[in-house]
């Protein structure tokens, strides 16, 4: 018999937390950094970094899982099935904007992107946005001929180009989310 795993205490969870947050901010910048370079950002010695994650295959590893979690918490935070559903998606590209350089940076990395186990726990933190989707066509409300899921890959494609020109300084952050919000109108054909 075997007994379920310990949750982790709040000292732990926090400092995990700090560590990937970190993490995020200093590769996102430079994925060659190295991990002394984040052990400061996230204000731990390099010990209690390689005590939480020996390799950095492991860091990478765990940055997939951190930014699907932030992305389940972002996609709660929308409330993908209150409301019109054009009005929901534009809630939902709004806050997956805000993680934009958590989805830019594991979106980015190589070995995250071949890492299966991250598409399947993926496609299942995706389910809101493809039922909000068949929503909105069902109701009429979508009017494209696109079909579901091309929408959903060019939708996360625009949340990234958005986030990318924002943090390149070429748009404001409201210029970025009224470009994102253009192109998923088009895309799903709504109007803004």
């Amino acid at each position: 018999m075997t007994t379920a795993e310990a949750p982790e205490s709040g000292t732990k969870a926090r400092t995990r937390r700090a560590i990937l947050d970190a993490a995020v901010e200093i590769l996102s910048q430079n994925h060659a950094a190295p991990l002394s370079e984040i052990a400061t950002a996230a204000d731990v010695g390099r010990s209690t970094l390689h005590r939480y994650y020996p390799e950095r295959s492991d860091l990478v590893a765990a940055l997939g899982d951190h930014a699907l979690d932030k992305l389940d918490a972002a996609l709660v935070r929308a409330r993908p099935t209150e409301g019109p559903a054009d009005a929901a998606l534009r809630r939902m590209s709004h806050e997956c904007f805000e993680i934009g350089p958590t989805l830019a940076l594991v979106y980015g990395d190589p070995q995250v992107l071949s890492n299966t186990a991250f598409w399947i726990r993926l496609d299942s933190t995706d389910a809101p946005l493809i039922e909000l989707l068949e929503r909105g066509f069902a109701e009429n409300t979508f009017t494209s001929n696109l079909q579901v899921r091309w929408i959903r890959r060019m939708l996360w494609w625009s949340l990234l180009t958005g986030w990318e020109a924002f943090n390149h300084e070429q748009y404001s952050r409201t210029e970025a989310l009224e470009a994102i919000d253009e192109t998923v109108a088009r895309l799903t054909g709504t109007r803004t």
